[in-house]
């Protein structure tokens, strides 16, 4: 299958940059279906250290530098539009060198759809990585980031009449986001004394819950992690260690005796549970959004909806068994999801909605 990947604008796509999932699933996405053997034309920055056929260049770090966040280790990234459209625009240009019939093209940001339909209006163009509100209507294709966030979607969309045909779902798909792989953590069952917080220093990421929680246990310790500006000071039990590099990340996540993500808004995914469960730790978050997907709640963790739920996952945080944590978040690892973009893609390859593959085609006629 002859494939098209648009990167992410506005980082490179590579593993590294571990606080944007962007940028690390165009990584994977890319990766991985070039190592299933398809043929893959990647199109970002030149610092991108994705495997694939080709590379074309959209950007460097020039470009970077001038418009986007470059301090990756301190900062939140930015998001512009603008430069977002000259991203866009320089992969549309290396597309009509490059596109033929019949290939498939998959954007990992949804405005890039808009930018390539008018100059490719038949191709079949993947809207590839549908989260919060915002999947593009120039497609009718879009793989959605969880089951919850899907719905969430439609049940939206359906209230803006003449905007989006609500009826029409059939090309649509559900495939976890492709944010890790399993030699990214360290699975360990010998745990140190520390509940971890790691994420985007946002209110709506719960870090204020992430305090309480820290108030109702002076004798317990509590770490975070990430990017972003303090929003209080600190209590004499909790250590902020700033933004984890890949290798400090692998070892905070692993020592952990539980990750306490309390998102206040309904994560469209949310890789926390993951990147803690392949490492063998218990997850404590709220219960909504993609969790309800990523989170058995008693088996590999805790799903809470109000602080005495948060202060009983702490109490009981040992019942839960690494062994069932690693476990369950292998399936949202790059490894496996590989497979079901595969059979997503053979589906889209189809020449129609009617088209039948050889086995069904076969069976039919004997039946």
């Amino acid at each position: 299958m002859r494939l098209h990947v648009v990167g992410c604008a506005r980082n490179p796509s590579t593993p590294i940059i571990t606080m944007d999932p962007y940028a690390v699933i165009s990584y994977y996405l890319t990766t991985y279906l070039h190592r299933a053997g398809h043929e893959v034309h990647y199109y970002g920055y030149k610092e991108s250290t994705v495997e694939c056929t080709k590379k074309w260049e959209c950007g460097d770090y020039e470009f970077l530098s001038k418009y986007y966040v470059t301090e990756f280790a301190t900062n939140h990234w930015a998001d512009p539009q603008k430069p977002n459209e000259i991203f866009f625009n320089k992969a549309k240009d290396h597309l009509l060198t490059n596109y033929n019939d019949g290939d498939i093209i998959i954007c990992n940001w949804s405005p890039c759809v808009d930018v390539l339909r008018n100059a490719f209006p038949m191709a079949k163009i993947i809207d590839g990585i549908v989260a919060h509100d915002s999947p593009s209507f120039a497609t009718q294709y879009h793989v959605h980031s969880s089951i919850a966030n899907q719905h969430f979607i439609y049940g939206m969309l359906a209230e803006k009449s003449g905007v989006y045909d609500t009826e029409n779902h059939w090309h649509d798909t559900v495939i976890y986001p492709m944010a890790n792989e399993l030699s990214n953590f360290e699975y360990n069952e010998d745990k140190s004394d520390y509940f971890l917080f790691i994420g985007r220093l946002n209110t709506n990421k719960g870090i204020t819950i992430f305090k309480d929680i820290a108030k109702q246990f002076p004798k317990e310790k509590f770490i975070i992690a990430g990017q972003g500006h303090m929003p209080f000071d600190l209590l004499p039990n909790m250590k902020f260690v700033g933004c984890l590099n890949g290798k400090e990340r692998k070892e905070y996540l692993a020592n952990a005796k539980a990750v306490i993500s309390p998102s206040y808004y309904a994560e469209p995914f949310g890789l926390t549970p993951i990147e803690a469960g392949l490492s063998g730790t218990p997850i404590i978050c709220t219960d909504w959004g993609g969790y309800t997907e990523n989170v058995l709640d008693g088996v590999t963790g805790f799903r809470c909806t109000n602080f005495n739920d948060f202060v009983t996952a702490i109490n009981n945080i040992k019942t839960i068994k690494p062994k069932d944590c690693r476990k369950f978040a292998e399936r949202f690892s790059a490894e496996h999801l590989i497979g079901y973009w595969e059979k997503y893609l053979h589906k889209v390859n189809k020449n129609s909605w009617y088209e039948l593959d050889d086995i069904s085609l076969k069976q039919s006629k004997e039946s």
